[in-house]
């Protein structure tokens, strides 16, 4: 009985022990998780990723991040399904063309509250054309920015005989003609009108009804591109794919993940493209030579900013730990931390002011061209800029595959584009 009682009681305090150990310690229940759903992985690396994680970590001890990649394409409308079947990450990194269409279907949550509580030069750094809010609300806050310029192939214009990039709409018709030689499967550009991602737009035609004169929507929220400078953009766009033959072939199914990937081959002279895309060329070609220049101005200058923002989800399991890292990532730190690890612009003016930023010569393209006339950002206050932009998509193949003239074309998207912007009054 005796070794029976001591056996008893030394198994009882066996399964107490195992039961202790098995319990979360007071530093492990306190640890809250972060899902980050965005795109960037693949495109800046998974150690720099790792390397984010950690940092972020380190000034929030009780905060998991756990970043969840996937591709760009298709981002949109996954994360439309992940809403509706109640499974949206904490944080959701968005373009600035999903802002009002997800603010609407609430999928993520006004920030204003959250935004007065910070620090006045928290917000003051914020660049002005990520104040623009929809429905009088601040939705997002910006991770990274930067406008649209001519990444140019500076080999393949040496061969050329060219020594510098156009400066003017003439002069890149002429140089794209010298650039081109389809014997060796050598273009001057990727011409860019695949429907997904409907992002093509920003590209290579929206900035040229800018250059040309023409406004997007004007003051009235009113679709006005299908003015005579509009039309004038868009025949000039037509003439050097269909005449010039400037592109590689291929016109309506080459998307960005095509443009990036012929120029990365050394075989495309010319691309249209943000400052992202030092990131991205890095990671497919370190040794391509390329330098980066404004784009060309027709009648005048003009170019689309964009920018990659978070967003807080309307299901986050922890809305305030969420918080902390869309504030971090989009502080003075977590901005300096992104840009230097990624190549990208910084989304904070106290930040693009450093010494170090200034020294990154490739980005003097994209400061000269956000400070030009008509740097515009018109999506984040469009209320469904996804199908707008499949709109003016479809019409702009229409124009190029000849189906319609420049000016049918740009007058059917228009009348398109009013009926959305009237139905979200």
């Amino acid at each position: 009985m005796h070794l029976h009682r001591r056996s008893s009681l030394l198994t009882l305090a066996a399964m107490t022990l195992a039961s202790l150990i098995s319990l979360p310690g007071p530093a492990l229940a306190q640890q809250k998780e972060v899902r980050w759903g965005q795109w960037k992985g693949t495109e800046v690396g998974e150690k720099f990723m790792a390397e984010l994680k950690a940092a972020f970590e380190k000034d929030n001890p009780g905060i998991k991040l756990v970043p969840v990649d996937a591709p760009f394409t298709g981002f949109h409308d996954r994360a439309i399904v992940q809403h509706q079947a109640k499974k949206l990450p904490d944080v959701l990194m968005v373009q600035v063309d999903w802002v009002a269409e997800f603010a609407d279907l609430g999928m993520i949550e006004a920030l204003d509250e959250r935004i007065a509580k910070e620090p006045k030069e928290f917000w003051e750094n914020i660049p002005k054309t990520f104040h623009q809010q929809w429905r009088g609300k601040q939705y997002y806050l910006p991770v990274e920015s930067g406008a649209v310029a001519l990444f140019w192939n500076t080999d393949l214009f040496k061969a050329a005989g060219l020594s510098a990039a156009p400066k003017t709409w003439d002069e890149f018709a002429e140089m794209g003609r010298k650039l081109t030689n389809p014997d060796k499967r050598q273009f001057a550009i990727t011409g860019t009108l695949q429907g997904e991602p409907p992002t093509n737009m920003t590209y290579e035609i929206y900035p040229l009804l800018l250059q040309a004169g023409a406004k997007l929507i004007d003051a009235g929220n009113k679709a006005v591109f299908n003015s005579p400078e509009g039309v004038k953009a868009v025949e000039w766009y037509v003439e050097r794919i269909n005449k010039d033959k400037i592109s590689v072939p291929g016109v309506l199914s080459n998307g960005e993940k095509e443009k990036r990937a012929n120029f990365a081959s050394g075989n495309v002279a010319m691309m249209f493209e943000g400052p992202w895309g030092i990131a991205i060329q890095k990671q497919l070609n370190p040794n391509l030579n390329y330098a980066i220049a404004p784009l060309p101005a027709g009648q005048t200058t003009g170019t689309m900013v964009r920018g990659s923002l978070n967003t807080l989800s309307s299901q986050a399991q922890d809305k305030d730990a969420a918080w902390a890292f869309i504030r971090w990532l989009s502080g003075p730190k977590g901005i300096e931390i992104w840009a230097k690890g990624t190549g990208a612009f910084p989304a904070r003016t106290d930040v693009a002011a450093q010494d170090w930023f200034k020294e990154r010569k490739q980005f003097e393209a994209f400061v000269t061209q956000m400070q030009q006339p008509n740097a515009e950002s018109p999506y984040l206050v469009m209320p469904n800029a996804v199908q707008m932009n499949k709109i003016m998509t479809t019409e702009i193949q229409n124009a190029v595959q000849g189906k319609k003239s420049a000016k049918q074309a740009l007058d059917d998207a228009a009348a398109e584009w009013n009926k959305i912007l009237a139905a979200a009054k």
